[in-house]
């Protein structure tokens, strides 16, 4: 009965070295690093002469404050598909000149695609990576 036991004890001595050797090496590994994707925001409008716009790169949410449209920039996010705050997005708010007619249109553009946009005289307008949404 001895001998059992202390077999018993050298099994599970074996197998708590292994997980408490395994556990730190898996801990200590580096994580696989993410390239950032390029994206092109731009807000359009034939009747707004300005418009206040957020949009999303790397760094986090930015804002353009009472931007001359057109506007068009190229940045980059970590993931463009993703939902925010990591995807890519753009805003434009434009209320104190809103009107019936009077149109914005936002987009987003992955390698030349236009993969969302949306055109709306609401005197907001947003598009996200995540949605593909022509409007």
């Amino acid at each position: 009965m001895t001998t059992q036991r202390h077999n018993l004890r050298r099994r599970a001595a074996t197998c708590f070295s292994g997980l408490a050797l395994g556990v730190p090496a898996l801990i200590v590994s580096p994580a696989v690093a993410q390239a950032d994707e390029p994206v092109t925001y731009e807000v359009v409008s034939a009747h707004i002469g300005f418009a206040n716009i957020e949009y999303q790169d790397v760094n986090g949410r930015l804002w353009a404050v009472r931007a001359a449209l057109p506007w068009r920039i190229d940045t980059n996010v970590p993931a463009v598909r993703d939902a925010p705050p990591t995807g890519a997005q753009v805003r434009a708010h434009w209320r104190d000149t809103a009107a019936p007619g009077r149109w914005v249109t936002v987009r987003v553009i992955q390698h030349g695609e236009v993969i969302c946009q949306n055109t709306l005289d609401l005197g907001d307008a947003a598009c996200y990576g995540i949605t593909n949404r022509i409007t």
